[in-house]
């Protein structure tokens, strides 16, 4: 009994050792949802070891246009992993934003116009009927991953985080395939 809890007490401790390398590296590419666009976007995402547990995750996703409005994000996270068996890590995540809106409703005016029968008169100047308005802003983001290595060098990966942004509070869930070297 001693004998097992002792071998027990070893390979555990071997597999918190084992489970990252200081100095590691991956890239990901991956697929993600914004509920506050409500469409889904692509992204890509470098990450590495500064220390065994510790990771920076600079990335970068863009939401495709949706009902004339697109949006991207810059992030630079950081994740604390955590071994749970042999080839899964969960993490924790927390880090910084930078989130661009972009509303761009191209000739919607000009379409909107003639279905109302032309009753709107043109001011004379040509502004193309479009609008395009752009806001970006600085934000924080917190959540938590889970990566499965499939071996040494593929895993698939997927995150949550809640970005807090000032008027652009939104939840991104991300799914991806993960790339180490």
């Amino acid at each position: 009994c001693i004998m097992r809890k002792v071998l027990l007490l070893v390979v555990t401790l071997v597999s918190l050792c084992s489970y990252a390398q200081k100095g590691e590296k991956s890239v990901n590419l991956q697929l993600g949802y914004g509920t506050e666009i409500k469409n889904v976007g692509l992204g890509a995402k470098f990450a590495y070891n500064v220390t065994d547990a510790i990771r920076l995750a600079p990335s970068f996703d863009y939401f495709f246009k949706k009902d004339f409005v697109s949006n991207w994000n810059i992030n630079v996270d950081a994740h604390y992993l955590f071994p749970i068996a042999d080839k899964f890590k969960v993490y924790p995540l927390v880090g910084l934003t930078y989130s661009s809106w972009k509303v761009d409703l191209g000739g919607a005016i000009e379409d909107a116009i003639e279905d109302m029968g032309g009753y709107i008169e043109d001011d004379g100047e040509d502004d193309g009927g479009s609008l395009n308005v752009t806001e970006g802003r600085f934000g924080m983001n917190i959540g938590a991953g889970i990566q499965y290595d499939i071996n040494q060098t593929w895993g698939l990966n997927f995150e949550f985080k809640y970005q807090i942004i000032k008027d652009f509070n939104q939840a991104v869930f991300n799914v991806g395939v993960v790339y180490k070297f």
